[in-house]
């Protein structure tokens, strides 16, 4: 019988947490994210810049990428990565990549976050007269504040297939304009 009672009282629990209403997350946190983390990153791919890139990455970085089955840390992620945006611009090609946010949640203290999202991976080769979107994935990142500004401390994706009108019809798009 006792057992009985506490199975009950844990679904009610379990019940009554999962009705929590969902915590706001203020404009200035967004904004902080976005201007530390996603319109830098933007750059980093227009401009080639791998250094830009490294230094939205907290030094401890986990890198997932889920179709290779791979996970990646710290500064050898950042450098093959680095890497991989300094061979692009040695091919004479251009990287552009766009983002799109689903969710975000921030802790308590305002010092940690996790946003959700798809990406669209766009480059300009050679031979190319405009950008060509080359493919979409979904990402989760989990963000945390290191001397003031937001870092990524965690980012894993994945390719996904999904439609140019989804993607832009979501209420929250960081792209740049390309020429």
């Amino acid at each position: 019988m006792k057992q009985l009672s506490t199975l009950f009282l844990l679904c009610c629990f379990a019940l009554s947490y999962g009705q929590r209403p969902a915590k706001q997350i203020s404009t200035e946190t967004l904004e902080a994210i976005k201007k530390d983390v996603w319109i830098p990153f933007i750059e980093s791919y227009d401009q080639s810049d791998s250094q830009k890139l490294k230094s939205i990455h907290s030094k401890d970085i986990v890198r997932v990428t889920q179709d290779q089955n791979l996970i990646e840390t710290g500064e050898s992620y950042l450098t093959n990565f680095g890497q991989f945006v300094e061979s692009v611009k040695a091919q004479g090609s251009q990287l552009a990549i766009a983002f799109a946010i689903l969710s975000t949640a921030v802790d308590d203290s305002g010092e940690v976050a996790y946003q959700t999202g798809y990406y669209r991976f766009s480059s300009k080769r050679e031979t190319d007269e405009d950008f060509v979107v080359r493919g979409y994935g979904k990402f989760s990142v989990g963000l945390k504040k290191e001397n003031g500004s937001w870092k990524i401390w965690l980012d894993s994706d994945k390719h996904i297939d999904l439609p140019h009108e989804e993607f832009n019809g979501q209420e929250i798009v960081y792209e740049l304009e390309q020429s």
